[in-house]
């Protein structure tokens, strides 16, 4: 059935007007004239809006400042910020001090600051309408905010031939060489650079000579200008060289390179006989021992890539004044800033500094710049690193949160990992097994190693970090370490659950601040918790079943918190505060009928808790157990209950970290009325990570991986050592038919 003619051109109509308004519409959202996330309601979908429906950047940076502060004066507020009318324009724009001590408070004199300068989207176009109004019509508005930043590495960058006068960024050069259209002006700009920059530019003038005996009629003009009697006599001369010494293995490599080069640079203009000739010329200088080059063309520009080292490659570095016309700036310490027209999705939004010599940013939006500042005031020793963000701050819960299920046989994995101890440098390594390892031992470096072969072995479905994740005595920036600790679990994507321990907090954040950062990165599916109720990362995880959103596992996550309070009435550790408790029992009653649903699939949840200091119960070693108890149990003296609440609510297993050489699975049926009641499995983890203390008979770090089968009720586990990764020691079933086995 046909629609009538009319309405067919009505509707075609419409669909033409709808198409140019949602143009018009995205033109506008683009340009900053309307932001249309303040008229459609994305998050009632429950998803982020799409990238072009997404507002600009509530904020742009415009400047970068140093400044230097008497560490008696440091808790000023304004002590290290520049003044108001400092920096580009002027008093419209707000500076804003970085709150991290490029000093790390290891200088007894002074500290030292970086500020950026923003301002609002808002109050930059007030501003530039105020600029162009007094400009009148002829008047030039200057439209710059910072877009990209890089950092100089002065030995480095002077290593790039043809840079050892300007000294700029390596990135900067491999930029604007990329955007470099290789004409013969470059060409003949390139030989100029090579030959006022090396003592020895043999290999590009023999180059040349080899192109030159090709027939005069596929010679290329540039080429036919250089006298050959000039030539002959630079070739005898290289020749007498080459009788006085032998080249070196790296010079021939150059030679090789530069001749693929100028091959790369004149094709565009050779001919057919040209280009064989060329081949020729490969095949005759690999016989003699040298290397060639991989070729890459792209919108008619060239790329040399290296085979070798990056700095062996010939890149065509730019002037002064090309440099400045690019929009790069210098700043100071080693940082160069590009300006250019503002962009809601490449102006450069956030600035933050990390430390240390392993310093990673798991946040997928942020750049860091792996080259240290330069001339910063640092005694302690730990390279001081900028990382920025372009565009508007993403939610990486709503970016990259997952829905936990259970796989296609019922079962899910989680690695427990425990006590990592992370630093903000290397770390040092404690008890390391064996002792003679302990020679040139990197704390971190070598848990990393540990922990990246378990991963590899176990492909988990969720990892499970249970406190001390960060050593705060040796984390003088707590971010640093932080993200050194998460890093390899974001970048492979999987999904984890995090709860503090009594060492998180003791570097430069406080317990709320360094929960909020593992709850604020890319695959975290920890939460800070209920306001109300005591201490930060109180939560539950639910796995939803294969084949429905019934709850076919829970997992209860407590802060375990720190010391104790009132140490004169109760020495040592804090304990789980009854509000906590309460807290437990509400969530377990709001997921009840989801798991009801799951059970009525013929299929058995499950339920697991985790926290960082053990319980009392831990010490009762008269009952059955598996694993090695090595070292004293340091529980609260105080018993609040939670072992008693956590076994009412259905929790099967419980497992800690904190005493790092004990790694014992313990059967606690003390307080059963009867052999069959109230059975629960006390767990240790056993301690990872090599910054924190071992000994104890030679421990040997390690990690649980727990394994949970819904359709047989069962939880099973076992552990792997730093020595023997690749094998599963003490495993055990602890729970069959959703019960505790008997023992």
């Amino acid at each position: 059935m046909f629609l009538p003619k009319r309405l067919l051109r009505l509707l075609s109509y419409l669909l033409f007007f709808l198409a140019v308004a949602f143009t018009l519409l995205l033109v506008a959202n683009n340009r900053q004239i309307i932001e249309i996330h303040k008229y459609i309601p994305f998050d009632i979908f429950g998803a982020a809006a799409p990238a072009f429906f997404q507002p600009p950047s509530d904020l742009y940076i415009v400047d970068i400042a140093f400044e230097n502060c008497f560490k008696l004066n440091s808790k000023n507020q304004h002590c290290g910020l520049p003044s108001a009318n400092e920096g580009r324009l002027g008093d419209k724009a707000q500076w804003v001090r970085l709150g991290k001590d490029i000093t790390l408070g290891s200088s007894w004199v002074k500290t030292q600051y970086v500020s950026y300068k923003k301002i609002k989207h808002d109050a930059y176009e007030e501003y530039l309408a105020l600029q162009k109004q007094e400009a009148g019509k002829d008047g030039v508005v200057v439209d710059e905010v910072i877009l990209d930043i890089a950092v100089s590495d002065p030995i480095r960058d002077s290593k790039i031939k043809g840079n050892e006068k300007l000294k700029l960024p390596e990135y900067i050069i491999k930029s604007m060489h990329e955007s470099v259209v290789f004409d013969d002006s470059t060409h003949a700009n390139l030989v100029e650079q090579n030959d006022d920059n090396r003592v020895d530019a043999a290999p590009v003038d023999e180059a040349i000579q080899d192109l030159l005996e090709l027939p005069k009629e596929e010679q290329k003009p540039q080429e036919e200008e250089i006298p050959e009697e000039q030539r002959k006599d630079e070739e005898r001369k290289k020749e007498q060289e080459d009788e006085q010494k032998e080249s070196s293995e790296e010079e021939e490599k150059e030679k090789q390179k530069e001749i693929e080069f100028l091959k790369e640079a004149a094709k565009d203009e050779e001919s057919k006989e040209q280009q064989k000739e060329g081949e020729q010329l490969e095949q005759s200088s690999r016989k003699k021992g040298r290397k060639g080059r991989k070729k890459v063309q792209k919108n008619n520009k060239r790329e040399v890539v290296s085979d070798s080292k990056e700095l062996n490659r010939l890149l065509y570095v730019p002037k002064k004044e090309q440099v400045e016309e690019s929009g790069w700036r210098y700043k100071s310490n080693g940082i160069w800033l590009k300006y250019g027209p503002r962009d809601k999705k490449n102006a450069v939004s956030a600035i933050d500094l990390l430390f240390g010599p392993e310093a990673v940013d798991p946040r997928p939006n942020w750049n860091l710049i792996k080259h240290p500042l330069k001339d910063v005031s640092n005694p302690s020793g730990l390279p001081a690193y900028i990382t920025f963000r372009r565009g508007q701050r993403i939610d990486y819960k709503k970016e990259y949160g997952t829905t936990l299920k259970m796989n296609e046989e019922d079962k899910f994995k989680i690695l427990q990992v425990a006590d990592l101890h992370f630093s903000t440098g290397y770390g040092k390594c404690r008890d390391p097994e064996p002792p003679s390892s302990a020679k040139g031992c990197k704390a971190d470096s070598r848990t990393l190693e540990f922990l990246e072969k378990v991963l590899d072995f176990e492909k988990p479905d969720m990892v499970v970090l249970t406190g001390d994740q960060i050593f705060g005595d040796e984390s003088p920036d707590s971010e640093s370490s932080a993200f050194k600790a998460l890093y390899p679990f974001v970048k492979r994507k999987i999904p984890f659950a995090i709860t503090l321990g009594n060492h998180d907090d003791e570097g430069s954040l406080k317990r709320k601040e360094i929960m909020g950062i593992y709850v604020d990165v890319p695959y975290s599916v920890a939460a800070l918790g209920p306001d109300d109720v005591d201490g930060f990362g109180n939560y539950v995880v639910t796995v939803e079943g294969r084949s429905s959103k019934a709850t076919a596992l829970s997992f209860y996550f407590v802060d375990s918190h720190s010391y104790s309070k009132n140490p004169k009435i109760t020495p040592g550790y804090d304990w789980i505060k009854e509000n906590q408790l309460i807290y437990l029992k509400m969530e377990a009653d709001s997921i009840k009928d989801s798991v009801e649903k799951y059970r009525k699939s013929k299929k058995i949840p499950l339920s697991m808790a985790f926290f960082h200091i053990p319980l009392p119960e831990f010490r009762n070693m008269n009952q059955p157990y598996i694993g090695e108890f090595r070292e004293g149990i340091t529980a609260p003296r105080y018993n609040s209950g939670a072992r008693d609440v956590l076994g009412e609510i259905g929790v099967k297993a419980i497992s800690v970290g904190h005493d790092h050489c004990n790694d014992y699975c313990l059967q606690d049926t003390l307080r059963a009325q009867s052999p069959d009641e109230n059975k629960i499995w006390l767990c240790y983890g056993g301690g990872s990570g090599l910054g924190g203390y071992g000994g104890y008979g030679g421990y040997i770090r390690r990690m649980r991986v727990y394994e949970l089968d819904t359709s047989n009720g069962e939880i099973k586990t076992w552990k792997r050592t730093e020595a023997e990764p690749d094998k599963k020691i003490d495993e055990q079933i602890l729970v069959t038919n959703g019960e505790v086995v008997n023992w």
